[in-house]
């Protein structure tokens, strides 16, 4: 099983907060966002967002990039060859 995968299934699966990371991992598919904004998408406290976007900084899934306008985050390539992946383990939430 790929680095990837095994942190997918760690965050999603073996962590009481699985579903709010699986949230911030479909919005993160999308586009990216900063911490206000992801806690904004997902109706839940800027700490709540900031701490599931460390934790998956910390798991290689995401990136924190930097521009003239703040910190944002972005799926990394790996997360992104892995969206097959992610969406089944996501069912088993």
């Amino acid at each position: 099983m790929s680095e990837i995968k095994n942190a997918l299934v760690f965050l999603l699966l073996q962590r009481k907060g699985g579903e709010t990371t699986a949230k911030v991992i479909e919005q993160l598919l999308i586009r990216p966002y900063n911490s206000n904004q992801m806690a904004d998408a997902l109706n839940v406290s800027y700490n709540t967002a900031a701490y599931h976007l460390r934790l998956m900084q910390k798991n290689k899934l995401i990136e924190r990039k930097n521009s003239d306008y703040g910190t944002y985050y972005v799926a990394t390539e790996s997360l992104l060859k892995e969206k097959d992946s992610f969406e089944e383990i996501k069912k088993l939430l």
